[in-house]
């Protein structure tokens, strides 16, 4: 597994205006060392100013920082530290040996995203510190237009070859008493699958742990989500509220016992960038790049043959074909109505999954989706014939996609890969990891790796929110660590304001896996959860709008065939890009509305999810280029008495119009602009 290098590389630099070396000793045209106790850094347009506040010497200190917006306080007093096994707080009483500024401005081209290129424009400070018992960190701060980031990096030492920690006692605290959206966990071992709880910062429970991405809202309108980005040869990173805000807490590995490290670690190396995301307003969260320009550039080699796209999933609907008298699932008869399905309606993959029994599709003595003594998933089960599967998908021009439990591939990962390719999968959901540990954490990297070798794409589920390693991985997908609409198969707990909890928490961090394509609208008083052919909540509107406001370049189409028929939105979900050249929030309101725009080529598509009341939006279509756009709209009637039904809208239109949409209870809609009609 490659080492993180201690600087970022740059694919395109446009102006470094220092260069700074990362070994030992005096940095070249480095300005002398600062003699204040606060080293200062400010973003690019001046209004983010983080500042870096060193102890006294002699005091044992912690290492403090804090951030102003506009010269008014948003975090202060938070601290900075590592806690060695052996118990010494690294940082407390470092000393400042010097300190450089730099300038970070280059453009980053991004694959499959929210844009298709990243701007990566920071202030850039490196402060060089000297620890009480002589060794040697370098605290890097980094402030964006959009967001102040930090880390350590810690260089090889002659008599320290391994860095391994018993804690971080980094912490966040927030000025004033906002409004946070989190997610309380139970303990570190977690699918990340939660609901969202609101709560003023003043009310957050003593010592609760907390899931991030955390988001906080002002009453003055600013908003800031903590994060973290480039995850590597580390342990995640959750929240704990205690005396000093909210304190970095690791993922410790499984059945760790006490004087065990939750990091264990070869020098040199570099922490995850801890991140606070900055807006003015709630929905510039969703349009920001910045933990994908925090990673390092690509270490896959050729990255031309990742062609992202749909996917069916016949998990969620119960393995049918049809409500009634569906063939067996793993049958041929199943795949060739599936893939005739992809290949009519521009799906670029089917899944082989399992069976009606949740028997996967590989060799597994008994039954269900837990690996058990024997389990072997390089060998496909003795009655599955997948070569003939194969070229029925080949002869429509469909690929195949798979899942498999992360037990049968830990220990065997370039042996399952290999076969994958042989075998003719182009992804592959890989599920259960449910923790964050710095074990996980590796074994996800090498996961990334091997399935890159033999280009397979990626999705990870009972996973930790991205921390922007699709940078760096291209194969990487998405990740899902969020409850999501296949709870409906068991629950009524993934609700429409649900779904806006998580685009305002979970979905900040980058793309998000969510079981989309549910054609089965019920009111609320009507909705019963059921395994099979399960029902969602929520309009067919905004069923559709999902599909734009949520990242993902692979997303679901998980109802069956028959299921959507000739239902009308199915040409939106045939149509509709998963990826995107530009992205902007057009409204958003926490847990009530989003509505995102994005453009692919010349053509924009519109998405908007509501919940809870009814609304009639004004969306001025200023974001539109010159001339005229054909607009075609698939929104909720104005008195829907079915939540599935669709009013469709043709009209012209340019940059100077409104579009009016009504939105009903639980509602949204779907709208493509073409350019040039």
């Amino acid at each position: 597994m490659p080492h993180h290098p201690l600087l970022p590389r740059a694919a395109a630099c446009l102006a470094a205006l220092v260069v700074i070396s990362a070994a030992p000793g005096p940095v070249a045209q480095a300005p002398p060392a600062e003699t204040t106790d606060v080293l200062a850094l400010e973003s690019p347009d001046r209004v983010i100013r983080a500042e870096l506040r060193l102890p006294a010497p002699d005091t044992g200190a912690p290492l403090q920082w804090s951030v102003l917006v506009d010269g008014a306080p948003l975090l202060s007093d938070c601290r900075v530290g590592l806690t060695r096994l052996d118990g010494v707080a690294m940082l407390d009483g470092a000393r400042l040996e010097d300190s450089v500024r730099s300038e970070l401005d280059e453009r980053i081209p991004v694959r499959f995203g929210r844009s298709s290129e990243a701007r990566n424009h920071a202030g850039e400070l490196r402060a060089r510190l000297r620890t009480r018992t002589g060794g040697r960190i370098d605290v890097v701060f980094r402030c964006y237009d959009d967001a102040v980031a930090f880390r350590l990096e810690i260089p090889m030492s002659p008599d320290a070859t391994t860095l391994r920690l018993a804690a971080e006692t980094t912490s966040f605290r927030l000025v004033g008493d906002p409004t946070c959206h989190v997610q309380y966990l139970e303990h570190h071992r977690t699918s990340h699958e939660h609901t969202v709880a609101t709560v003023r910062w003043s009310a957050l429970p003593a010592g609760q742990l907390l899931d991030i991405p955390l988001t906080a809202e002002w009453p003055d309108g600013r908003v800031a989500a903590i994060a973290e980005a480039a995850l590597r040869r580390y342990a995640g990173m959750a929240l704990r509220s205690d005396e000093h805000g909210l304190r970095c807490e690791l993922a410790p590995p499984p059945g760790a016992r006490a004087g065990d490290p939750v990091v264990d670690t070869p020098r040199p190396m570099a922490t995850p960038w801890r991140v606070v995301l900055i807006g003015r307003r709630l929905g510039s969260l969703l349009e920001s790049s910045t933990l994908y320009c925090l990673n390092d550039p690509p270490v896959v080699g050729a990255t031309d043959w990742i062609h992202p796209g749909k996917l069916t999933w016949p998990w969620w609907n119960g393995y049918l074909c049809d409500a009634e008298g569906s063939p067996p699932i793993l049958s041929l008869d199943a795949t060739r109505r599936y893939v005739d399905f992809c290949a009519d309606h521009r799906i670029a993959f089917h899944a082989i999954v399992a069976d009606e029994s949740d028997s996967p599709w590989y060799h597994q003595p008994g039954r269900g989706l837990f690996p058990v003594a024997g389990t072997d998933a390089t060998r496909v089960r003795e009655d599955l014939d997948l070569a003939a599967h194969r070229e029925v998908a080949d002869s429509r021009g469909v690929g195949l996609w798979t899942w498999i439990h992360h037990a049968a591939v830990r220990g065997r990962t370039e042996e399952v890969f290999a076969n994958l390719e042989r075998l003719g999968f182009g992804g592959v959901m890989i599920d259960f990891l449910d923790n964050a540990d710095q074990g996980t954490v590796e074994f996800a990297e090498e996961v990334l790796a091997a399935a890159a070798r033999h280009r397979v794409l990626v999705h990870f589920h009972g996973m930790y929110a991205p921390t922007g390693l699709q940078r760096t991985f291209p194969n990487l997908m998405n990740h899902e660590g969020a409850l999501n609409l296949e709870y409906l198969k068991w629950s009524d707990r993934c609700t429409p304001e649900h779904d806006l909890h998580m685009a305002f928490t979970r979905l900040i961090a980058g793309p998000m896996d969510y079981h989309l394509g549910g054609f089965r609208a019920v009111p609320r008083d009507g909705f019963r959860p059921r395994h099979v052919a399960p029902n969602v909540l929520g309009t067919r509107g905004h069923m559709l709008g999902m599909y734009v406001c949520f990242d993902n370049p692979c997303p679901m189409v998980a109802d069956y065939p028959d299921a959507y028929g000739d239902q009308p939105g199915l040409e939106f979900i045939a149509a509709v890009p998963t990826w995107w050249d530009e992205t902007r929030v057009l409204a958003a309101e926490y847990g009530r509305l989003l509505v995102t725009a994005r453009r692919r080529g010349a053509d924009w598509w519109v998405g908007g999810i509501g919940a809870v009341e009814a609304r009639e939006l004004e969306l001025p279509l200023t974001f539109l280029g010159d001339g005229t756009y054909a607009l075609r709209i698939w929104n909720d009637p104005a008195h829907p008495a079915d939540p599935n039904a669709l009013e469709i809208r043709d009209l012209d239109c340019t940059t100077t119009d409104v579009l009016s949409v009504h939105l009903a209870v639980d509602g949204g809609f779907a709208a493509r602009l073409l350019a040039g009609s």
